[in-house]
């Protein structure tokens, strides 16, 4: 039987990236609807990828970013009462067309190789986190404060704080992972 081969580019792509408007409100909700996208899909994808890997613990890691995610939508929301259900962007949509292409293949994978799976969605989720918080959400800060607009610069910059954070969790996550100090549960 070959072995389905998942790489960290490919998982990578399943990640959708905001996208920075000259109009503020359609930053926010390019913003809003990739944060959301985290936190309903990707991560939760990858908590079940841990789950099924047998390593229950790094699932909860997933699961808690996500759920952090999804506060940053919050908090950018109550800036922006009038942003409702943001469109799906392309790049979001993308991404999770991109994260079904894998998924089948993933499960295959996670059978014959659990720990390289999950290895590779931790290192894909350091690189998502990095690429937001030393990227993407100090531009959109800038451009909140290049407009006078404190509150908005302000929560991004909460935001950055945020995902630098995760960052560090994923990279403390990893680590311990490939020292052997991430145990998988019996099955």
């Amino acid at each position: 039987m070959s072995r389905p081969e998942i790489t960290e580019d490919m998982i990578f792509q399943c990640f959708a990236a905001a996208q920075q408007s000259a109009d503020s409100t359609k930053t926010a909700q390019s913003f809003v609807d990739v944060e959301e996208y985290e936190n309903q899909i990707m991560y939760p994808e990858f908590a079940r990828w841990a789950r099924t890997a047998g390593y229950p613990q790094l699932a909860t890691l997933f699961m808690k970013v996500a759920g952090e995610e999804k506060l940053h939508a919050v908090w950018l929301r109550e800036l922006y009462d009038d942003i409702g259900v943001p469109d799906r962007g392309e790049d979001t949509q993308r991404a999770i067309d991109a994260l079904t292409t894998i998924r089948a293949n993933c499960d295959a994978l996670i059978a014959q190789n659990p720990d390289g799976v999950v290895e590779k969605a931790l290192k894909v989720a350091i690189s998502v986190e990095e690429r937001e918080y030393q990227d993407i959400y100090p531009r959109f800060r800038d451009q909140a404060r290049a407009r006078g607009d404190l509150r908005e610069a302000e929560v991004y910059q909460r935001v950055v704080d945020s995902e630098a954070e995760h960052a560090e969790w994923f990279r403390a996550a990893l680590h311990e992972f490939q020292a052997g100090q991430v145990q998988a549960a019996a099955h």
